[in-house]
C-alpha cells in the first residue's frame, strides 16, 4: 500500500514540474491585497467556523453565538469550513442564495475579513454552483477568499468540481511586504463518482499540483526556508485511520470504522478534544485520497489541517509531522450535541512553527443572552422548529424539496 501511495504522490509530483506556469496561472490576487497581517503584539487569531449548515432562514441561536464568539475571541480572520449553507434544504437558487446572504450578510455587519471553503452540502441538491456563490461571497468587502484553483473530475456521465482553492499570506506586518505565515484554503470536494467506492469527496489532483508549487514559490521568496503554513478544509484526510488507535471491539469510547474500533491516541493534544463519532474521509480504500495529505508532509510547511464535517467530534492528532484537527460544528439546524461550538487558533510572529488553539461552547457563549436565548437553550428551539415546520410544509406543496 505504501508503495502505491508513493508511486501516485511521485506522479503528482512529477505533473506539477511538468507545468511551471500553472500557479501563476490562478488568481489569488484578492487574498493578496487584503494584506491580512501581524498585530503590533505579534499575534494573529484566526475563528473557525465550521457546518454552519442553515438554509433561508438562519437560525436566531446561530447568529447569536456567531456574535459572541466573535466578541469573545476577537479574530483577526474568521475561516468558513464548508457546509456554510445547507444546500439540500434549498431546493430553488433564491433559496440558496437567500441562505448565503443571510451568512454573509452577518459577517458584513461584524466587519472582521472573511474566507471560506466549500463542503460536501454547499452544493448538494441546488441549482447554485459553487462558481456562483463564490461570485456572491466576492460581492462583500470582508472577504477576502478567491476563485483560486477550480479542477473537474469527469466519469462517464458525471461530473464533480472543486472550486475555490487559494492561499491567504500573513504578513510580518501592516507595512512589510514579508509573508511570514500562510493559510491554505482547500476544497476537499463533495462525494466521490467512482462507482466502485463512492463515500466523500477528495482534493483533486490539480489542487496538489497547485499546492506543491505555490509552497515551493512562497519558499523560494523566503530565502529556501518553507514558510510555515496551516490549512483549512472541510473533509478529513483519510490518514485519520493510520492516526486513531485501534481498540478490541468494547473498548469504552471506542468508535467503529470498516469493521474495526478506534480512539484518540495518547499523543492528542490539548483540552476540548473528544470523539463523538466515526470520523467520515473519502474512502480509505481510495488511494488518489491519500495525495494531498502525502503532499503536505513531503513539503514540510503545513503544521495542521482544520477540518470540520464531523459535527460532534473535537481533537488534535499528530500524523507524520502534521496536526489533523478536527472542530465541531456551530449548525443549530442539522445533527449536532451540547458540544458544538468554535475553534480559536492564535498564532505568535516570535515562533511561527506553533500555533495555540482552543474551543468556545456556543451554548456557554450564549448562557449570558437574552430571556429568549436562555429560553430556546433549555429544550426544543421553539423558532426554529415553528419556522421549520412551514418551510417543510412550503417545500411539501412546491415540490422544492
Amino acid at each position: 500500500m505504501k508503495k502505491a501511495l508513493a508511486l501516485v504522490l511521485s506522479i503528482i509530483m512529477t505533473f506539477s514540474l511538468l507545468i511551471p506556469s500553472f500557479a501563476a496561472d490562478v488568481d489569488v490576487s484578492r487574498p493578496q491585497k487584503a494584506h491580512l497581517a501581524f498585530n503590533k503584539e505579534g499575534k494573529f487569531t484566526i475563528l473557525q467556523v465550521a457546518d454552519i449548515q442553515d438554509d433561508a432562514l438562519l437560525s436566531t441561536l446561530a447568529k447569536e453565538s456567531i456574535k459572541n464568539a466573535v466578541a469573545e475571541s476577537k479574530p483577526d480572520l474568521i475561516v468558513l469550513t464548508g457546509d456554510n449553507i445547507a444546500g439540500y434544504s434549498c431546493g430553488t437558487k433564491g433559496l440558496a442564495q437567500s441562505a448565503l446572504k443571510q451568512v454573509m450578510d452577518l459577517f458584513e455587519e461584524i466587519g472582521v475579513p472573511v474566507a471560506a471553503v466549500f463542503g460536501n452540502h454547499d452544493d448538494d441538491n441546488t441549482p447554485y454552483t459553487k462558481l456562483e456563490q463564490i461570485e456572491q461571497y466576492e460581492s462583500y468587502s470582508c472577504y477576502v477568499g478567491c476563485a483560486g484553483v477550480v479542477a473537474e473530475k469527469k466519469v462517464g456521465s458525471k461530473s464533480t468540481i472543486n472550486a475555490g482553492t487559494y492561499n491567504v499570506p500573513i504578513f510580518e506586518s501592516a507595512d512589510s511586504d514579508k509573508v511570514a505565515f500562510n493559510i491554505w484554503c482547500i476544497d476537499s470536494g463533495n462525494y466521490n463518482i467512482e462507482e466502485n467506492y463512492g463515500g466523500y469527496g477528495y482534493v483533486l489532483p490539480e489542487q496538489v499540483s497547485w499546492y506543491v508549487e505555490k509552497s515551493n514559490e512562497l519558499k523560494e521568496a523566503n530565502g529556501g526556508k518553507v514558510v510555515p503554513s496551516i490549512a483549512f478544509q472541510h473533509i478529513v484526510p483519510p490518514q485519520i485511520y493510520r492516526a486513531l488507535k485501534e481498540v478490541p471491539k468494547g473498548t469504552e469510547g471506542a468508535v467503529e470504522h470498516g469493521g474495526k474500533y478506534y480512539v484518540l491516541p495518547d499523543a492528542s493534544k490539548g483540552e476540548g478534544s473528544w470523539l463523538g463519532e466515526a470520523p467520515c474521509p473519502p474512502s480509505t480504500d481510495y488511494e488518489p485520497g491519500y495525495a494531498e495529505l502525502d503532499a503536505m508532509v513531503e513539503q514540510g510547511d503545513v503544521l495542521g489541517v482544520f477540518f470540520g464535517h464531523d459535527h460532534i467530534n473535537s481533537f488534535v492528532v499528530p500524523y507524520e509531522g502534521i496536526d489533523l484537527v478536527s472542530s465541531p460544528g456551530i449548525t443549530f439546524h442539522s445533527y449536532n450535541d451540547r458540544n458544538r461550538g468554535f475553534r480559536v487558533i492564535t498564532l505568535d510572529k516570535s515562533n511561527p512553527d506553533s500555533y495555540e488553539t482552543s474551543i468556545l461552547n456556543a451554548e456557554e457563549l450564549l448562557e449570558g443572552g437574552s430571556f429568549l436565548d436562555k429560553l430556546l437553550l433549555g429544550g426544543k428551539n421553539i423558532i426554529d422548529a415553528i419556522v421549520n415546520f412551514f418551510k417543510d410544509l412550503w417545500f411539501s406543496i412546491t415540490g422544492n424539496s
